[in-house]
């Protein structure tokens, strides 16, 4: 899951670094100006999101994560109990070593190891299943958070909405005054509740 985080965090800074929409048609003000609707520079709006806030609050990241937490703790579990169930076969067989022939050793041994490599197989299997399961949910996460900002961009207009992480990326400096993290996390939330609702019914 630290994974999955990390590389949901790296994605959500190219996600929410999108938005070039209806471009303002006012373009003669060359002043920079800050104010509770966004900067503007050169006639342009800008504002940011705090991908690390984002993931942090947004109810369908969270519930994703304790998701994919469930299901990587049950496939390990049960990957614990095939192989301690191979194990246990394994140590039956040699404490009838001396009583079995060689032809039934070799036999055995055979299949004990084709046993072990259907587990390998099997485990190899699942963890592919579980990865494509992630990737699936980290696309849908993107298409959520994308289509939402367009359509809260419906209103506001701005040119651009970039993605700001303190632990790095390509915004060195963010001014709060241009921070619409909190409408963007409230607007998702209740996006996500009114599907999650509508789906229980």
């Amino acid at each position: 899951m630290k994974k999955l985080s990390l590389i949901l965090c790296g994605g959500l800074a190219i996600a929410t670094s999108l938005i070039s929409c209806n471009k303002s048609e006012d373009k003669a003000g060359a002043t920079t100006a800050v104010s509770t609707t966004g900067a503007t520079i050169e006639g342009k709006k800008v504002v940011f999101v705090n991908t690390d806030s984002l993931l942090t609050n947004y109810q369908f990241y969270k519930d994703a994560q304790k998701e994919f937490e469930n299901k990587g703790y049950r496939l390990q579990v049960d990957l614990g109990q095939r192989e301690r169930s191979l194990q246990t076969e394994g140590a039956a067989i040699q404490q009838r070593a001396q009583a079995m022939t060689q032809a039934e050793l070799q036999a055995a041994d055979m299949m004990l190891r084709k046993k072990a490599g259907e587990l390998q197989q099997y485990s190899q299997q699942k963890q592919a299943q579980l990865a494509q399961e992630q990737a699936k949910k980290q696309e849908e996460l993107y298409s959520n958070i994308r289509e939402y900002i367009k359509k809260h961009n419906a209103e506001n207009k701005y040119e651009f909405v970039l993605g700001y992480s303190s632990n790095g990326g390509g915004i060195l400096y963010a001014d709060n005054a241009v921070d619409v993290t909190k409408q963007i996390i409230e607007g998702l939330n209740k996006e996500y509740a009114e599907k999650k609702g509508a789906a229980k019914k």
